[in-house]
């Protein structure tokens, strides 16, 4: 059985983890100045690298073959393929999901912690979904985090920040993750495509990284299905066959085109994407998606937006062009198209209507 992409090129090193370079910058110079704290919290959406960070991390401080002045584990030496392999006693992986009770605490964490490490320089407690822990579970930690043995380095992960009390939180660096930027799910994804010696249309790219909405693992999870077509080249029209279609590209054009006023050019648009089978409750949430990066770069805060940066510059060019006011009016008139494609029988009428409320605005 073949291994799934995102596990397949699960990163190894720091420096192959996508994004969060706020985080790998201090827990690198920790590393490398030997200035390790007990207990670690990550937090941040799911499928972002928390785990990932986690493993990277621990290896990295029990890697026997670093570097003085590297961060990196070596991945080769007795103690770092024990880890890969899950090979070691001193690296315990809990997933507090299914691990709740305050007994597990007990059994799989406090009672191991006492126990001198077999191996590694550092025992390592990585605690996955740690907000899901019982109200006694996380007393019974918190005392352990209190009064930690000098050889044992707790990380624990979370998706739900504010479900972890307070008290556990300050007696750990927190640190906290945040969705992959899409120029840099791009070239990860890119390399991976390379590697596997396939080719995929610019707009595939997009589109993957689009549905992924900020997730790396999500991405890579597509880009596996995409890979399972067997083509050496996917476009547009083979991808469809696996992501929910919707042409963005068209629907640009359709949001130039309202801007402009265009209003028999732009129901050209819908009568094009009526053709070519799109679901417009999809299409409707990428206009209004669209929409709401443009209102973000006229209230100032574009810089946020997890777009491609071809993308980016058209919205940005979209946005002088009509004001907030005006925006604000076309989501409304889409928002409403979307309450009325459930009881339209023409699903694409309330889609027309909105287009054509927008172009007279």
């Amino acid at each position: 059985m073949s291994l799934s992409l995102y596990r397949k090129y699960r990163p190894l090193v720091f420096g192959d983890i996508a994004g969060q370079a706020h985080i790998k910058r201090t827990l690198e110079n920790e590393i490398i100045r030997n200035e390790l704290v007990h207990a670690y919290l990550f937090s941040g959406p799911r499928a972002v690298g928390k785990t990932t960070t986690a493993r990277v991390f621990a290896r990295a401080i029990n890697c026997v073959n670093r570097e003085e002045a590297s961060s990196e584990p070596c991945n080769a030496c007795e103690i770092c393929t024990g880890m890969l392999g899950n090979h070691t006693l001193d690296l315990i992986e809990i997933d507090a999901a299914s691990h709740t009770g305050v007994d597990n605490v007990r059994e799989n964490i406090i009672a191991a912690a006492r126990v001198a490490n077999m191996l590694l320089r550092y025992k390592v407690f990585i605690i996955d979904e740690v907000h899901m822990l019982s109200t006694s579970a996380f007393n019974a930690l918190l005392k352990l985090l209190e009064e930690p043995p000098a050889s044992v380095v707790f990380i624990l992960a979370t998706t739900e920040i504010q479900k972890v009390p307070a008290t556990i939180i300050s007696r750990c660096q927190r640190f906290d993750f945040r969705k992959i930027p899409a120029d840099e799910m791009k070239e990860r994804l890119k390399g991976i495509v390379k590697k596997e010696g396939k080719a995929l249309e610019e707009e595939v790219y997009d589109d993957v990284i689009r549905y992924s909405q900020g997730c790396q693992r999500d991405a890579e999870s597509l880009l596996g299905q995409l890979l399972c077509l067997h083509e050496k080249k996917i476009d547009v029209a083979l991808a469809s066959l696996v992501l929910p279609h919707s042409n963005r590209s068209l629907i640009l054009e359709l949001l130039e085109q309202m801007v402009a006023k265009d209003t028999k050019q732009a129901l050209a648009s819908v009568d094009a994407m009526i053709e070519d089978g799109v679901d417009f409750e999809i299409v409707s949430d990428d206009v209004i998606e669209y929409l709401r990066y443009i209102l973000r770069i006229q209230a100032g805060a574009g810089d946020t937006l997890s777009e491609t940066a071809k993308t980016r510059a058209q919205l940005e060019e979209l946005s002088r062009e009509i004001s907030a006011e005006q925006t604000i009016a076309m989501i409304e008139h889409f928002i409403q198209a979307q309450r009325d494609m459930r009881s339209f029988t023409l699903i694409h009428l309330p889609f027309e209507i909105a287009v054509i409320q927008s172009s007279l605005r």
